[in-house]
């Protein structure tokens, strides 16, 4: 569900969803409880917040802070091993450049046309975790080049694109898997939970007057909203408007780090 909305709806739209419905759920229960729990405003602290509130609060904060923090280790990790995909393929580009000149401009083409399609292609199938077949396809033929050279294989550059080429394969699957980093659904629901507990228990503070009450109510559910719409923007990271980008798969940006 939450890869749908990432990949559907704005971060306007998502914050407008999320922080507001938080919002909501704070005023609308804190209202909801005053009119069916009239003694709800009797027994509210006037002076600190309750022992429920102080509890629950620290924990939930504890709990979010730490999936944020997973989250975004996660999101720079897909971004690195991203990054790492593209440094070997510029290395195929540099080490098929010493392979006789035939070899070396068609193991030079179908590299860049793999980069071509993992980036104008792939990358939108990965917003909902799928792969290019066509760029495994790309990957089956320069094998097949390589090894319809065999007679190549005394040049010392053969042995080491082959080498990189096997590194490609690697890092291809390693990016794949990262399209997929996500917290476990159980989880989720139990941060759901915290947030929805987290707000209500804030129901059991009463400062100065109601209006100040209500303000407050308010604020805190906009900062627990804040603070979930973070940690959904950042589940997925080939997802929603804030992802990995592609760049480093431009081809100007290979040959650049292919050294031309």
């Amino acid at each position: 569900m939450d890869r749908w909305l990432l990949n559907n709806l704005s971060t306007w739209e998502l914050a407008l969803l999320v922080v507001g419905g938080a919002v909501c759920i704070g005023l609308g229960g804190f209202t909801l409880m005053r009119r069916f729990v009239p003694s709800l405003a009797d027994h509210a602290d006037s002076r600190s917040l309750s022992s429920a509130f102080s509890i629950s609060s620290g924990l939930f904060s504890f709990v979010l802070a730490f999936t944020i923090g997973q989250l975004y280790a996660n999101f720079t990790r897909a971004s690195a091993d991203a990054k790492q995909e593209a440094t070997v393929v510029a290395q195929v580009l540099r080490t098929s450049a010493g392979l006789p000149k035939p070899l070396a401009q068609k193991v030079r083409l179908e590299t860049l046309s793999y980069a071509r399609e993992v980036r104008t292609h792939e990358w939108h199938l990965m917003q909902n975790g799928g792969s290019s077949v066509a760029a495994w396809h790309d990957v089956d033929h320069l094998y097949k080049t390589l090894q319809a050279s065999s007679s190549a294989s005394s040049n010392p550059f053969y042995g080491q694109t082959l080498a990189r080429l096997n590194d490609l394969v690697t890092s291809r699957r390693v990016r794949l898997d990262d399209a997929n980093l996500s917290l476990p659904v159980v989880f989720q629901v139990l941060l759901l939970l915290g947030a929805v507990l987290a707000i209500s228990t804030t129901f059991y503070f009463k400062p100065f007057g109601e209006r100040i009450q209500v303000a407050m109510i308010g604020a805190a559910s906009a900062l627990i909203g804040t603070a979930m719409l973070v940690a959904l923007i950042l589940d997925f990271p080939y997802s929603g408007a804030i992802a990995v980008s592609s760049a480093p798969f431009k081809t100007a940006s290979l040959l650049l780090l292919a050294g031309g």
